[in-house]
């Protein structure tokens, strides 16, 4: 299914195609205390329709993983 998303403030939109079947709890001690959920999606799954030039990168341990903000 494909899915519409927005951040709180508006300023970016994404359109994502997953079956929402890979959703998990973050482990990470920010997202653990706000109960933030995750999905690992190819990017592929992931069309930005506006607001690309607000997403910044989180990175941390061995700096592999790159988190999308």
């Amino acid at each position: 299914m494909k899915y519409k998303l927005s951040c709180h403030c508006g300023l970016v939109e994404l359109l994502i195609e997953t079956d929402l079947s890979t959703i998990k709890q973050c482990n990470c001690s920010i997202c653990k205390r706000k109960y933030a959920k995750m999905n690992i999606l190819p990017k592929e799954s992931i069309k930005s329709i506006k607001g690309e030039n607000n997403l910044s990168i989180y990175q941390f341990g061995t700096n592999i993983a790159k988190h999308y903000f």
